[in-house]
């Protein structure tokens, strides 16, 4: 199964405000939200991005409801929603999909999920999409960890709003780069 990281960033790499805000971003980043999870049929969030959305209001968890969404939760947080599935693990996440025979699965998490999934091996494609704004401070794509991932360019789209998306093929991932 393929599983695909789709992340907006600033052109720094900062996914959101230190606060968590990511005010920053054009609408057109949930536009392309929308497309991917309709491309792959399915989507891999964890419970912090899965909140945040919901505080956004309600046309944006609407927008959602007919999507299977897998939540990594630590916690194992139930939520009353009929399209959500709780796991505990990347691992577990993946293993889900493919027990729904979901041919790929669309991650979009936050820094740390994004983290925990890479050091896993388990993302085989990237597509960031760039949005026109520097921050000073913020949360990264990923948080800090001790990794490096080579990268292979496939595809250069430029979008509304003055977004640049990248999309990349995963060629390795190395978990300890001072190994």
């Amino acid at each position: 199964m393929k599983t695909t990281l789709l992340m907006a960033t600033s052109v720094n790499g900062f996914i959101a405000r230190r606060d968590g805000d990511e005010d920053f971003l054009p609408s057109e980043n949930w536009k392309q939200m929308i497309f991917y999870i309709k491309e792959h049929g399915n989507l891999i969030w964890g419970r912090k991005t899965y909140e945040a959305v919901v505080s956004w209001g309600d046309k944006y968890v609407e927008s959602l409801k007919n999507f299977p969404i897998i939540i990594v939760s630590k916690s194992k947080k139930a939520f009353s929603e009929s399209n959500i599935t709780v796991c505990s693990s990347p691992e577990e996440a993946v293993e889900i999909a493919k027990s729904k025979n979901y041919k790929k699965a669309l991650l979009s998490g936050g820094s740390s999920l994004n983290t925990s999934f890479i050091k896993a091996n388990l993302v085989d494609e990237i597509i960031i999409s760039i949005n026109p704004t520097i921050l000073a401070d913020g949360i990264k794509l990923f948080s800090e960890s001790d990794f490096e991932i080579k990268l292979e360019l496939k595809k250069v789209d430029e979008l509304s709003s003055g977004i640049v998306q990248l999309r990349y093929s995963v060629i390795n991932v190395i978990p300890d780069k001072s190994a």
